[in-house]
């Protein structure tokens, strides 16, 4: 069950406004009493003389404290401490707030016998009111069931929803540890935390360098807090102050402050990209909360009082340990408080009232996810240690992707020496790319977003030339003022020609699709297909909403536009072309003439729960580009066509897929900063006897369009499927060497039966399309020589 209660001082009096379940609602009114205020005052000071030097702020008026009589002042804070606490819940106990404190106890019947988790939301007006330790309310102390109620901060005011879903990380959760301004303090204390946690947690840290610019600093905070890779956990550590027209500022730097409302947006950005907790381990920090809450942030944790670096230090350490033993952010607070309670009373006296943790009230408590580990093979002999050895190598994703570029190079090697190459002739697929110097001659000084111009003359010049599919590898999802001349250059195609036009699609970081702007084009009329270029595999309706692979697009729309009797693209349709394709094919009772490979295998898709990647078709860079693909750039096919087909040898482009798409400029991709240019394959790179020319995204679609309209789908297979059944046969031949013993021999026959299982891989990658890798390869050896070792004298 979860409880709010609100409490606002107006005048002399405290209103007390309680809500639970289906708009139930319980008020009170009593008299705040100003001895509360007295004797918070009194605690405050003899806190803030004790902890005077190394304090986490800068006090200020409260601070300033003169030099006085040598006092025993740990006496005097702890005195002040139980008198503000004894006047604290004897205001609390007030008769006014009985029912209020009933129903805080009371039991549902549905919860009768189990332990029912009940939160408290707390949210207090003024400012000075919500300074008092609310967590120590003992809430049913005078109804006989004490801490039954966990307290939850929550900000009088709140503007925005919050986004509690947690993004799946494929790594550790992202910390972002902001050191700000050092003068008077000891940041070590904070790193060795952080240190201490680096099996848990992923952690970034930004601070001031010297000689470093206040306005760069500023930027520099504000462009990593909205990394596209995200945060999960933001931490602060340096002094803070409130302020309440700016949400609480920090020192970034010496003299230097940044305001919350200053970073309003940024946060914004980082909590879209699924950063939920925030901890500032600083000094009044109760305007930043509220700020922040108020922004649509999870849960944030602060000092609402001056916090003493050591203190600092002894608080985040067992803070980051509870965390990192899976404890919600909330036990993880409330743990420890307690240390500081009960561990550490004796030398930091008061501390454990000064954290708080402020949680939106739509937010569950953010908790650091278990994550699974793979149960290894406890070796016990040297066969069971290369098993165990070698299959966790075969799961490793760098090793599978680096050993599979290699692999794929040697194939590319094999190919050429054994003249394994198809003869030379005209590849099915034609990349017009639009690079550096067609930017040039168009005078285009920013290509992102691309100009619509130069797209409809590129259009215009294919529908000249007979192209039957034109895919443009582009997201055209926002609106230009050329889109008219486009459009017009895409009806007039399918006017002339019933000409296909393909688009990309593409995710944003909200999950929604972005695909092309009805300026453009229509998907009555059109297709729209994923632009991710690993995206292989053809999922069956109702496993994903993803659109189809755009070269699949493309291979599907060749394949519609040479069928006399498939469907065409149609300016007059109401229906969408997607679905007049998947009605045609259910009425002709056939599949789409794809290879059946390209369909997503049931073990593929249940591997990639396991990062893995069993059985999906690879880019066959081992294949020459020239036999995958022409390419063309676009300021040549638009000033000299002639001259273009002329090489090409042919009349038109009436049988050939045409690809548009980026030539290599550094600002091409979806997003500012390119991201369209890769570093190249080891087999392409051989291709092209140069390490230094990128592969484009156009290119990898060129493959995979190539790949889809020739059915050529290399399957590879499992690295662990091999590791597992090489020590089977393994074990097999252990059996027969103990009754033919001859170890020379058995070796000599182990030698020439991995270089005979090698040079089959090699063909068989050609003849069957299945590719057992290098690391199989390889390792089918070791485990074999490992199991002869095994019974060896």
């Amino acid at each position: 069950m979860i409880y709010r209660l609100t409490v606002h001082k107006i005048d002399h009096s405290c209103l007390f406004e309680l809500t639970w379940g289906q708009s139930q609602r319980l008020t009170a009114s009593l008299p705040y009493p100003p001895a509360l205020t007295t004797l918070y005052g009194a605690w405050q000071r003899a806190y803030v003389t004790y902890y005077q030097q190394g304090l986490r702020g800068r006090p200020g008026a409260v601070g300033q404290v003169s030099a006085m009589a040598k006092l025993d002042w740990h006496s005097q804070v702890v005195q002040a401490e139980a008198r503000l606490l004894s006047e604290f819940h004897r205001w609390l106990r007030h008769e006014a707030l009985f029912d209020l404190r009933a129903e805080l106890m009371r039991r549902s019947p549905s919860a009768a016998g189990t332990a029912e988790t009940r939160e408290l939301f707390l949210a207090c007006s003024p400012l000075e009111l919500a300074r008092l330790p609310w967590e120590t309310w003992e809430v049913g102390a005078d109804l006989g069931q004490p801490g039954q109620i966990q307290i939850v901060r929550s900000p009088a005011t709140i503007r925005s929803p919050t986004a509690d879903q947690q993004p799946i990380r494929r790594g550790k959760p992202r910390v972002l540890a902001i050191l700000g301004d050092e003068t008077g303090l000891d940041f070590a204390g904070d790193r060795t935390a952080l240190k201490a946690q680096k099996q848990q947690l992923e952690v970034h840290y930004l601070g001031w360098q010297p000689q470093e610019d206040a306005t760069a600093l500023k930027q520099r905070i504000c462009q990593t807090l909205a990394d596209s890779r995200g945060w999960d956990v933001l931490l602060f550590a340096g002094h803070s102050n409130e302020e309440q027209l700016l949400a609480g500022q920090i020192a970034i730097a010496p003299h230097t402050f940044i305001s919350v409302k200053e970073l309003a947006p940024y946060l914004q950005q980082a909590q879209r990209r699924g950063l939920r907790f925030a901890l500032f381990n600083s000094c009044n920090g109760l305007d930043i909360a509220n700020g922040l809450i108020s922004l649509g942030l999870s849960q944030v944790a602060i000092m609402r009082e001056p916090i003493h670096n050591q203190v600092a230090h002894s608080f985040l350490l067992q803070f980051l340990q509870r965390l990192a033993n899976h404890e919600d952010a909330q036990a993880a607070l409330m743990g420890a408080c307690q240390d500081l309670k009960l561990e550490k009373q004796l030398t930091y006296p008061s501390a454990y009232l000064v954290p708080s943790l402020f949680r939106h009230p739509d937010s569950r408590p953010y908790r650091i996810p278990q994550r699974g580990w793979w149960r290894r093979w406890r070796p016990r002999r040297r066969e069971m240690l290369g098993v165990a050895a070698l299959a966790l190598i075969s799961l490793l994703p760098p090793v599978q992707d680096w050993l599979m570029n290699q692999r794929v190079r040697s194939q590319a090697i094999y190919r050429q020496l054994t003249g394994q190459i198809a003869p030379q002739s005209s590849p099915p697929i034609m990349l017009v790319q639009i690079d550096d110097r067609t930017l040039q001659e168009w005078r285009i000084a920013e290509p992102l977003p691309i100009d619509r111009t130069l797209l409809a003359a590129i259009v215009t010049q294919l529908n000249q030339l007979q192209a039957p599919v034109v895919g443009i590898d582009y997201l055209l999802d926002r609106p230009l003022a050329a889109d008219a001349q486009l459009r017009r250059a895409l009806t007039q195609g399918i006017i002339q020609g019933d000409r296909w036009f393909v688009f990309g699609a593409k995710r944003n970081h909200r999950g929604e699709w972005l695909t092309v702007h009805a300026d453009v084009a229509s998907l009555n009329w059109s297709l729209e297909g994923d632009i991710w270029v690993p995206w292989w595999h053809i999922r069956p309706r109702g496993w994903s909403d993803r659109p189809r692979p755009f070269s699949y697009q493309l291979a599907m729309a060749y394949h519609l536009s040479q069928t006399p009797a498939g469907p065409v693209p149609d300016l007059a349709s109401r229906q969408s072309l997607q679905t007049l394709i998947q009605d045609h094919w259910q009425a002709t009772q056939q599949r789409p003439p794809l290879s059946p490979r390209s369909r997503l295998h049931p073990i593929t898709n249940g591997s990639y729960w396991l990062y893995q990647r069993w059985l999906q078709p690879l880019l066959d860079f081992s294949m020459p580009p020239r036999q995958v693909y022409t390419a063309v750039p676009a300021w040549q096919l638009l000033q000299a066509p002639e001259q273009v087909m002329a090489t090409l040898g042919l009349d038109s482009l009436a049988d050939r897929v045409v690809i548009v798409a980026a030539g290599g400029y550094d600002e091409a991709g979806s997003a500012a900063g390119g991201g369209d240019n890769w570093p190249p394959p080891p087999a392409m790179a051989y291709w092209r006897d140069s390490a230094t020319t990128g592969l484009t995204g156009g290119e990898a679609h060129a493959y995979m369009a190539h790949h889809f309209l020739t059915g050529h789908l290399v399957v590879p297979l499992p690295d662990l499927w091999l590791v597992l059944v090489a020590a089977l046969v393994g074990k097999a031949l252990t059996m027969a060497a103990a009754r033919w013993p001859d170890p020379l021999r058995w070796r000599l026959i182990l030698g020439l039966a991995t270089a005979g299982y090698g040079l089959l891989t090699l063909q068989l990658y050609i003849g069957g399309a299945l590719l057992p890798t290098v690391a199989a390869a390889r390792g089918n050896g070791v485990v074999l020589s490992l199991a002869l070792l095994e019974d060896s004298p």
